[in-house]
């Protein structure tokens, strides 16, 4: 039985695992996008291999249902995960990670106006915050890039 790892994610991934006769371990490099046949053995070690990578978020390919969450990699037993599911993979991956990085934004600035109007400075809010992503040497007119601002209510004046 042969065992297929594909990295989805943007970086490169290097899948471990032990050999279940000799507890030798095998380490193999997988590039962003690219996949590797990393095991070729018995049902036994095959199952092995996936059981003990699942808590870590190995998926199978035939599953992935990117509306859930980010997948870093993924695997297909006996033939290669096919190149349109690694793709579409990465592009709902860079989608959940936008909105997760937006959301953290969001919430990083919420705590900063909550801190400040606790600590007795006299702050009232009305906090603006900008977040500007500039074009690395790599990145074509294409590329998706961060320009947003995230403003505060100011908050209303308190009678005593």
């Amino acid at each position: 039985m042969k065992l297929f790892i594909a990295n989805t994610t943007k970086q490169r991934q290097i899948f471990a695992y032990r050999k279940l006769e000799t507890g030798r371990l095998v380490q193999i490099p997988i590039n962003h996008g690219d996949q590797m046949m990393v095991l070729d053995g018995s049902t036994e070690e095959v199952e092995s291999v996936i059981q003990h990578h699942q808590m870590y978020g190995l998926i199978d390919s035939t599953r992935i249902d990117q509306s859930q969450a980010f997948v870093g990699l993924c695997y297909s037993l006996n033939k290669p995960v096919s190149a349109a599911v690694i793709e579409k993979t990465i592009r709902d991956n860079d989608i959940h990670l936008t909105r997760g990085a937006h959301g953290r934004r969001q919430a990083s600035v919420s705590a900063l106006d909550s801190a400040l109007r606790d600590s007795g400075t006299g702050y009232s809010g009305e906090m603006e915050v900008s977040a500007e992503q500039a074009k690395g040497r790599d990145d074509n007119e294409d590329a998706d890039v961060v320009n947003e601002t995230i403003v505060t209510e100011k908050s209303g004046n308190k009678k005593k």
